[in-house]
């Protein structure tokens, strides 16, 4: 009982300091300060998020990265610095969870050309001297591309992921100038 009285008394004692407040000064900046206050609480917050490919290197592999708004992302790697120096990326879905050894079909649709690639699981290794042809042409392509984003299919699972191509040439480069240009035991 003491507690409410005690709460009361405070509530009470606020509301008469902003009605001082607001007689001294007609009334006019408090409503102004409602009303913004108001105004701030009602909007949404908008967080606009550039997703933007970025650079790696840790032990002796270089990772290109981007994500997506579903937190989806998809990595290009070089392990220049390994003994094993096959090329290959990375592609995680969320809602796609292959099982293990599972053989996965991606289409990596660039400026409107299709890309195909077989996973396993997640991965892709550019292996033969043909996986890395494609493996270099799909990286080229993102590299030149001058569209916003690029898509990723999952023929087998009916859906796709939209990433962005933001800093992909400043990130992944071109032709000699490629992270991946010095992967892979064999010259391209």
């Amino acid at each position: 009982m003491h507690l409410l009285r005690a709460t009361r008394s405070f509530v009470d004692d606020v509301f008469a300091a902003l009605a001082r407040f607001a007689n001294r000064f007609h009334g006019a900046p408090l409503k102004l300060i409602v009303s913004i206050v108001c105004l701030l609480l009602a909007t949404p917050a908008a967080l606009a998020v550039d997703y933007r490919w970025t650079l790696s290197f840790n032990q002796g592999t270089y990772e290109a990265i981007i994500w997506n708004r579903n937190d989806s992302s998809l990595t290009i790697y070089c392990p220049m610095g390994q003994e094993d120096t096959t090329p290959g990326m990375f592609i995680q879905v969320k809602r796609i969870k292959p099982q293990p050894g599972e053989q996965v079909t991606v289409q990596i649709i660039v400026d409107g050309e299709n890309y195909p690639f077989e996973l396993s699981e997640i991965q892709f290794n550019a292996s033969s001297r043909t996986e890395k042809w494609h493996f270099r042409a799909l990286v080229d392509a993102l590299a030149a591309s001058k569209q916003k984003s690029f898509v990723v299919e999952f023929p087998k699972y009916d859906t796709s992921e939209t990433f962005s191509l933001l800093d992909t040439r400043k990130t992944i480069g071109r032709g000699k100038d490629s992270m991946i240009e010095g992967c892979g035991a064999s010259k391209w």
